[in-house]
């Protein structure tokens, strides 16, 4: 079909004919078909997800509202602690959909009892999910009865002591509250019973270290293992229940926050199942009448996978009608070649099957016979490679990495240049009240560019300078960037005041410039948005405790995947693991610049703005990260601060420990992205305006 040589039209026969009457008519015999069941949920009743705020729970939601949801109660003793989950509850909301976040106990009684309450004051309960883990590895010989208390408590029970009248009758259906202690699924299972009588789920998350074992967990599997017999007893009382033992979990989920694994994780014999292929299996297994259900990827299975059968480019030239593909030039693109729709989506498959390779219409419509022959190991062929990266510097051995941004504070997509040419810009204004006012200048973002700050430079009634990262700045620390930028504000405005405003990142930046200011003696007037010092630094490692020690590699790897992530739709899980395996910094920039050069960046941008741009990003982390105020700041200083910004820092951003002087923080209606638009960019640059209009 898909070369046009067949003639006339094509029938397809799905099955065989059925006799007159057999598709339910007089004396007919209706035939069964298979079918894989769906479940959806009900638009009328509320579904509360326990530790839900943690990836595999907020995939978990997302699934639920795609599958009918109208109503979500999570509970999380933290509760919404990061951009990431706020973002998403926003997202929900504009959707339609009431979002309740509680930060009860639920491992109480008590506690159950007020979560459910709260979910059925919203909506009947349908479904309660349990995905609340706490993990206290260590061989046998080393746990301790603590161990094993704190990773029982979100399952099943905080204590091991029953009372003397339970011991005489187990905990059934009849026996729970005879009990002297109660938790987790088995808290929620008694409150259910009572406040949930429309209940239609009952879903306990437990893991294969019950069901197959795995070194380390004895308590882990114990707790699973005690909450499986629970579902069990529901089941047998005639109420819903089911728990799932799932295998290592990719993309979101203990594997990847608490281990740090990646795609060639191994636990317990499984690799890592993708979190769409979760939910899917998550779906058939609600409609189906077990208790307990497993869900893993055995990992001999996908070893035996890894090295594909046939040749990738003879198996892409198979597809395209070519007979000896050697004869093609390694810079002949497919859609060149003759590929058309039908052809795309099988190629598609193939990659995405036997290699692992996610890539979009266009980008596969790119390929190059030659990227072909690199994707399958069989080396370039000189048509499809790109020129070598020139060097740059390796990052500061003394400098503590920074690599875990929030999403909220990046998007490099939007700029039309990654790698600025001019430190100082000019940014359009409105005409100025006054001819000798001041001009105000304004600080990059992490980017390294001012168009973010273009909406409220638009808004401001005076002169307005933007301060880019160019190749000359120096990013070896702090002091040294601000006295890069101190220095060509000087040039433009010779004499004081001086009004700075400095956006995320830019913050930093700009409360440093006002520090050196201030100590040669000029009067400074410095406004933030959204951002301090210690901003970025929230986002990052520093003063955030971890279970293993983490090498410098690992710190690069992942700063420089993230960067790549939000350039391009890739997984950074698996570019982190690949670039923390390279001998070097060099290398890794490199890497980073050909996988973006392959892709749609590599449409947007030169791959040497790509290598560059990645090297500035992770430079600019490392020293946001490092930064500490040599002094306390006497300049008055306004803080505009997101109103849906959610960090571990307090109201004033941290700014009352390094400000001497006055300092008004002010909250506006937006998130960290938003608030440089619309009202709350007017409110900004109304601000900026009264400030210049000062004398």
């Amino acid at each position: 079909m898909a070369t046009g040589k067949h003639i006339g039209k094509v029938l397809i026969r799905v099955r065989e004919e059925e006799p007159a009457g057999a598709a339910g008519g007089a004396g007919g015999t209706p035939r069964l078909l298979p079918a894989l069941p769906r479940t959806y949920m009900h638009p009328a009743r509320s579904y509360v997800l326990v530790g839900g705020l943690g990836g595999f729970g907020l995939e978990l939601a997302e699934w639920l509202v795609a599958r009918g949801a109208r109503t979500l109660v999570f509970n999380s003793r933290s509760g919404v602690k990061t951009g990431y989950q706020a973002w998403c509850i926003r997202r929900w909301r504009e959707k339609g959909v009431r979002v309740l976040v509680s930060t009860v106990d639920a491992t109480t009684t008590a506690g159950a009892r007020e979560l459910l309450s709260e979910a059925a004051r919203a909506a009947l309960v349908g479904g309660v999910f349990n995905l609340a883990a706490v993990l206290r590895d260590a061989y046998l010989e080393n746990q301790t009865p603590d161990d094993f208390r704190a990773v029982a408590k979100p399952k099943i029970d905080g204590e091991w002591r029953p009372s003397a009248r339970a011991s005489r009758a187990p905990c059934g259906r009849s026996g729970y509250s005879q009990c002297s202690s109660v938790a987790g699924t088995r808290a929620l299972d008694v409150a259910s019973r009572e406040l949930a009588p429309q209940l239609e789920h009952f879903v306990a998350f437990s893991s294969v270290s019950c069901g197959r074992g795995n070194p380390g967990q004895s308590n882990y599997g114990l707790a699973n293992s005690a909450m499986e017999r629970l579902c069990e007893q529901r089941q047998a009382d005639g109420l819903p229940a089911l728990a799932v033992q799932w295998g290592a979990v990719g993309d979101v989920g203990l594997v990847v926050t608490a281990l740090r694994g990646d795609d060639d994780t191994e636990v317990g014999g499984t690799m890592p199942q993708r979190i769409a292929s979760c939910l899917t299996t998550l779906g058939s297994l609600l409609a189906l009448p077990h208790a307990v259900a497993s869900s893993v990827v055995l990992a001999d299975k996908r070893r035996a996978q890894e090295k594909p059968d046939q040749d990738l480019v003879q198996a892409v030239a198979n597809i395209l009608g070519i007979k000896d593909p050697s004869k093609v030039s390694d810079g002949a693109n497919l859609a060149e070649l003759g590929m058309d729709s039908l052809m795309g989506a099988e190629i598609k498959q193939t990659l995405e099957r036997g290699y692992d390779v996610l890539l979009g219409v266009q980008e596969i419509r790119a390929l190059t016979f030659g990227k072909l022959r690199e994707m399958g190991g069989g080396g370039g062929g000189g048509g499809g490679s790109a020129p070598a990266s020139p060097p740059v510097s390796p990052p500061a051995a003394d400098q503590p990495a920074a690599v875990r941004a929030a999403p909220d504070l990046v998007q490099f997509a939007t700029f039309g240049e990654l790698l600025p040419k001019q430190v100082l810009v000019k940014l359009p204004s409105l005409p100025p009240a006054d001819a000798d006012a001041r001009p105000v200048f304004m600080v990059h973002p992490i980017e390294g560019v001012v168009d973010l700050l273009r909406g409220v430079a638009a808004g401001v009634r005076g002169v307005v300078y933007g301060l880019q990262c160019a190749r000359a700045a120096p990013l070896d620390d702090m002091s040294a960037l601000a006295r890069f930028y101190v220095r060509h504000v000087r040039a433009v405005q010779a004499e004081p005041p001086y009004a700075l405003l400095g956006y995320s990142f830019g913050a930093g930046v700009a409360f440093e410039m006002a520090l050196q200011l201030e100590a040669a003696g000029c009067a400074t007037r410095l406004v933030l948005v959204d951002g301090s010092p210690a901003f970025v630094a929230s986002h990052t490692t520093r003063g955030k405790s971890r279970r293993t020690a983490r090498s410098p590699q690992a710190d690069e790897a992942d700063a420089l995947a993230y960067f790549a992530q939000v350039l391009c739709d890739l997984d950074a899980s698996k570019v982190a693991a690949e670039l923390e395996r390279l001998p070097g910094w060099d290398e890794r920039v490199a890497r980073v610049a050909d996988l973006l050069a392959a892709s749609g960046a590599g449409a947007r941008f030169e791959r040497d703005a790509l290598a560059g741009a990645a090297h500035s990003f992770y430079r600019k982390l490392v020293l946001s990260d490092a930064y500490r105020p040599a002094g306390r700041l006497a300049a008055p200083v306004t803080l505009f601060r997101a109103r849906d910004n959610y960090i571990e820092l307090d109201d004033d951003y941290g700014l009352r420990a390094v400000c001497a002087g006055p300092l008004a923080t002010r909250q506006l209606p937006a998130t960290h992205r938003t608030i440089l638009a619309g009202d709350a960019a007017r409110a900004i640059a109304d601000h900026v305006s009264e400030l210049l209009a000062q004398r």
